[in-house]
């Protein structure tokens, strides 16, 4: 946006909000989100003819872990769409006032130049009113030099008059630039906003098609599992069938004895959540015991975009409400609250820091509320709910902010 002129000054003008306009990154990240939304592979791979149901089951497990690689990247993308959407959203509403503001201009402007002209028509028709008496003793002057004076203040006022009204004529025009750059950048955010819209809905699509995959997928591998289970009893039951021959013909080879055996086989699976309640660990603060407090009561609620509580939350609108309750204020986006707050290595992170995920602090597309023991409490992602999490994840950014 141009640099707002000098004579906007008097009129109420404003500096313009540097980052109404979409930037060229912006655009470029949310192509890619849609190229790559588009672009994820949703085909089920076909097992080779004659494989054995232990080979059909390693490669459904490598097929499951493809599929969750993708929908891990898929949730992160909904992760930076839905930041990209609040700040959208941002930028319309404020270009939106500065319009409103710069209408305002306007208005006074036009509202000054009346009362100018007004005041220019009383002043002529005094002078005319004067002009226009023939009475030279009526002249309201001591001596010839003194109206001499006058006539000059009279040209000198004029003059300035003129001035005046230029610069209100200046002032208009430039006040009607302005809101003409501005109704542009409020389209251009708003066509932002849109593209931004467009594509977190074909991501949440490509979403839902990953997750019915994961889904069929696993069931195959249940299928394949119970597969796997049958063979191995069967095997085992063969070899049981054969010990007992080998025995049977031993015996008849010695003329006696016997012997017996037993056998058994077993297995597990492990899992485990993302992360474990640490307990009760001492808050460096009254606002920061609070905000702990108010998250742990969140817990199993449902992740709802831009959502801000009581019955679900985003990443942002958690930690934004949990430190409400702690009496500190902060603005909806975990960008913003990275920027708002000192920071803090995560080495020395305290119960009720903030600590953020992404490829840089400033570009940050995720935020958790720390509460110590290597943990924090999170709204993850769309189709997951507040919870405990580890914070030591791949993306997590090195620096955290202390409300």
């Amino acid at each position: 946006m141009p640099r707002r002129p000098e004579a906007l000054q008097w009129a109420g003008g404003f500096e313009p909000h540097r980052s109404v306009e979409p930037k060229r990154r912006r655009r470029i990240t949310v192509a890619l989100a849609v190229t790559t939304a588009v672009g994820l592979s949703l085909g089920l791979a076909l097992p080779a003819q004659g494989t054995s149901p232990q080979e059909q089951l390693a490669a459904k497990r490598a097929e499951a872990g493809r599929i969750q690689q993708q929908l891990q990247a898929s949730y992160d993308q909904a992760d930076q769409l839905d930041e990209q959407l609040v700040q959208a959203q941002n930028a319309v509403a404020q270009t939106k006032q500065k319009i409103a503001q710069t209408e305002q201009g306007i208005a006074d402007a036009q509202a000054h130049t009346a009362e100018l002209r007004r005041q220019l028509g009383g002043r002529a028709a005094r002078l005319y009113m004067g002009a226009g008496n023939s009475d030279p003793i009526a002249i309201d002057a001591t001596d010839v030099r003194e109206l001499g004076s006058r006539a000059k203040y009279s040209e000198a006022a004029a003059a300035q008059d003129n001035r005046l009204l230029d610069q209100l004529h200046v002032a208009q025009e430039q006040l009607g630039i302005e809101q003409k750059n501005l109704q542009e950048q409020q389209a251009a955010a708003e066509a932002h906003q849109k593209a931004v819209d467009d594509a977190r809905q074909a991501l949440a699509h490509t979403t839902s098609q990953q997750q019915s995959l994961l889904s069929q997928v696993k069931g195959e591998m249940a299928t394949l599992v119970h597969d796997v289970e049958v063979q191995r009893q069967q095997a085992a039951a063969a070899a049981a069938r054969a010990a007992l021959a080998q025995q049977a013909a031993q015996r008849a080879n010695a003329g006696g004895g016997g012997s017996n055996g037993g056998g058994g086989g077993g297995g597990h699976g492990s899992g485990g959540d993302l992360g474990n309640d640490p307990g009760p660990i001492p808050a460096p603060s009254g606002g920061a015991s609070a905000a702990i407090a108010y998250a742990r009561a969140q817990i199993g609620k449902p992740y709802i975009y831009a959502g801000t509580g009581p019955d679900g939350f985003d990443c942002s609108g958690l930690t934004m409400m949990a430190w409400a309750q702690g009496g500190v204020s902060m603005p909806h986006g975990s960008q913003a609250q990275y920027d708002m707050f000192p920071h803090v290595p995560t080495s020395q992170l305290q119960p009720g820091d903030l600590v953020f995920f992404g490829s840089s602090g400033p570009s940050n597309h995720h935020v958790g509320l720390y509460i110590g023991g290597g943990t924090m409490i999170e709204a993850p992602h769309t189709g997951a709910y507040v919870r405990y999490a580890t914070i030591y994840r791949n993306d997590l950014i090195p620096l955290g902010s202390r409300p």
